[in-house]
């Protein structure tokens, strides 16, 4: 059989019809330009300026002008295709992404060297037998001169360099984000200890400040409503079943609080929390504004309950255990992650073990890897690490989601050697259950990856309906089927 090459095409000039091609391999992402490009004095002519793609400032190519075109300018809609050279993340500007195609390597015609002058970064033609057309193929080893060295051109960059640098380092908190009366707080993740539906306050504790308290595995937990809480807020019917309870810790008290709906898990960038105006307030650390312009109240809950504390504590009861020594033991650091579970829909409910989730973000930009085979077709970008994606419908044999339905999640679960992401249809709530059961018997959809569900709980909704859900083994998911069969051997 004739070896094949897969290429990528792009519009170059819309109005000269003039289209190029590069290697498919050598195209990370190609997207619409989203970003304004900011020009960079003093760099090499046909270098447009830098762009901000999502946590990385990469320097964006005029090929028009790199290839001598008498009109240079790109409009609105203009296309970024990023590659790699000389170690560095490159854009190419284009009119327009056109597709992916394999060829023959017959069909790839090389320019006679009597027909070309120096700069050979088109050597080369591709037929397209499909749509009869010619296609100029991009060689990217001579996208720069060669008068320019590599430490030339890296000088040249030098900005954007160190733009990137200064992201990488970065320090990242994580913060589960909710909703409360219209507005989006957020609350750094080792606060968080669970999520619950509201069900069973004893209205015996309720006052002016405190709804009621909860019954949580031998813990009695205050519960305030955000609304009052954070703004001096009445609503009509706090307790309502729609909303839900986020169960916080702060110096070993346990509250709970009344919120609308607890939304996603980020990583905030620390250098782009904005400080509050000083004050003697210390509830809140800091603003952080999205990319979609909202703004996010970063709360301090430290800060936020030491008024409360000493009532908090006359309530609660942080329960010990004692060893056979007689020594306590306090056990309420396995409130946080031990025995819960994030529970989560693909067509049907299953859950992850907490332990397991880094982060839980909202799936905007997946990279499709051309031609792939195996579970991850796909790849995101997550603050300059390159993550696999894996799509769990796809993965357990679920139909396709409808174009009609909502977007998608990424649960981003980081193991002992690797981070993958795993793409799901909802996040459903976080979950505490002691007991687990083997699983039985299971479809024949499950047999080929039966490794990856090897235990179930039992899960009570909202409304007291129980069902099982099988508990998705990450590990197992990613060291049997992620590897490639030559790590395998």
């Amino acid at each position: 059989m004739a070896q094949q090459q897969l290429f990528a095409s792009f519009v170059l000039d819309r109005e000269l019809d003039l289209e190029m091609a590069l290697l498919a391999e050598d195209v990370t992402e190609a997207a619409k330009v989203s970003r304004k490009i900011q020009p960079l004095p003093s760099s090499v002519d046909f270098l447009e300026g830098v762009m901000q793609l999502r946590e990385e400032f990469i320097p964006i190519i005029n090929l028009k002008r790199r290839l001598g075109l008498q009109e240079t300018s790109y409009n609105e809609n203009a296309k970024v295709a990023v590659v790699t050279v000389l170690n560095q993340r490159l854009g190419l500007l284009f009119d327009d992404i056109k597709e992916i195609f394999k060829v023959e390597n017959s069909a790839i015609t090389p320019v006679h060297p009597t027909l070309q002058t120096n700069d050979k970064i088109i050597s080369n033609l591709i037929k397209h037998n499909e749509t009869n057309r010619a296609l100029e193929l991009l060689d990217l080893n001579y996208l720069f001169l060669e008068e320019q060295t590599s430490a030339s051109i890296e000088e040249s960059l030098k900005p954007s360099l160190n733009e990137e640098k200064q992201i990488i380092d970065r320090q990242y908190s994580h913060y589960v984000i909710f909703n409360c009366t219209g507005r989006e707080y957020g609350v750094k993740v080792e606060h968080a200890q669970e999520l619950s539906f509201l069900s069973d306050i004893d209205e015996l504790y309720k006052d002016d400040h405190i709804e009621g308290a909860l019954q949580l595995r031998g813990h009695t937990i205050p519960i305030v409503d955000a609304s009052t809480f954070l703004n001096n807020i009445k609503v009509e019917n706090p307790l309502s079943e729609h909303r839900r309870i986020l169960v916080l810790m702060s110096d070993e008290i346990l509250f709970g609080l009344l919120i609308d709906k607890a939304r996603q898990i980020i990583a905030v960038p620390e250098d782009e929390i904005l400080p509050m105006p000083a004050s003697d307030n210390n509830n809140v650390i800091g603003i952080f504004q999205q990319a979609d312009g909202k703004d996010i109240m970063l709360l301090d809950v430290d800060g936020l309950i030491s008024s409360k504390s000493s009532q908090f504590k006359s309530i609660g009861r942080i329960r010990k255990d004692v060893d056979e020594t007689g020594k306590s033991l306090d056990i309420t650091h396995n409130i946080i992650t031990e025995n819960c579970y994030l529970v989560f829909s693909i067509s049907k409910n299953f859950a992850i073990e907490l332990v397991d989730i880094q982060e839980i973000i909202e799936c905007h930009e997946i990279l499709n890897i051309p031609a792939a085979t195996g579970i991850n077709d796909g790849v995101i970008n997550l603050r300059g690490e390159i993550i696999p994606v894996v799509n769990l419908r796809r993965f357990y044999n679920f139909p396709e989601k409808s174009t009609t339905q909502s977007g998608t999640k990424l649960i981003i679960c980081r193991l002992k050697s690797q981070i993958v992401a795993l793409e799901v249809d909802n996040i459903v709530t976080i979950y505490k259950q002691e007991k687990f059961y083997a699983t039985p018997s299971l479809k024949p959809q499950f047999k080929k990856v039966q490794d990856t569900l090897d235990r179930l709980i039992e899960f009570k909704d909202n409304l007291g309906i129980a069902e099982h859900v099988l508990v998705v083994n990450v590990h197992n998911l990613a060291q049997n089927h992620l590897r490639t069969k030559e790590e395998k051997k």
